[in-house]
């Protein structure tokens, strides 16, 4: 089989659909998730500082909208608790140029591993000075199993 034919073949298995490896994700959407990741796992309000933006608006279970301050005096004075697991059940990150924006659950065991909560949540990222930063957060409990 010539050189031709190959190539041939391989554009033709490209039109039939054929399933090749998947694309790699765009290096924005690999910030946000790797911005959501650290979110996720820390009580650090020195981390989270470098995440929410000085304009970030978080709004909670209950409708209560936390300016930044706000959310950063909560976090520290509510640190994790290390024998709850926090993880993603699902992440999905959508880019619209300097705004991205993830939408998620999050699910949180205890140490024998019941599940204690779950929550649906919105991120709103807004890339600014080269610097992807959030303003805008909102959790939606959907269930808790305390």
């Amino acid at each position: 089989m010539g050189l031709s034919s190959v190539l041939l073949w391989t554009f033709a298995g490209a039109l039939a659909g054929v399933p090749g490896p998947p694309p790699a994700p765009p290096p924005d959407s690999v910030a946000i998730v790797r911005l959501e990741r650290e979110w996720l796992a820390t009580s650090d309000t020195a981390l989270l500082r470098r995440i929410l933006a000085p304009d970030f608006v978080h709004i909670v279970p209950g409708g209560q909208a936390l300016t930044r301050a706000e959310h950063l005096a909560w976090v520290a004075a509510h640190p994790r608790d290390a024998s709850v697991r926090r993880r993603f059940v699902r992440l999905d990150v959508r880019l619209y140029g300097d705004v991205a924006i993830a939408n998620g659950v999050v699910e949180a065991d205890g140490s024998t591993g019941k599940e204690l909560s779950r929550t649906a949540f919105t991120d709103v990222f807004v890339k600014r000075n080269g610097r992807w930063r959030a303003v805008n957060a909102q959790e939606d409990l959907v269930r808790s199993g305390r």
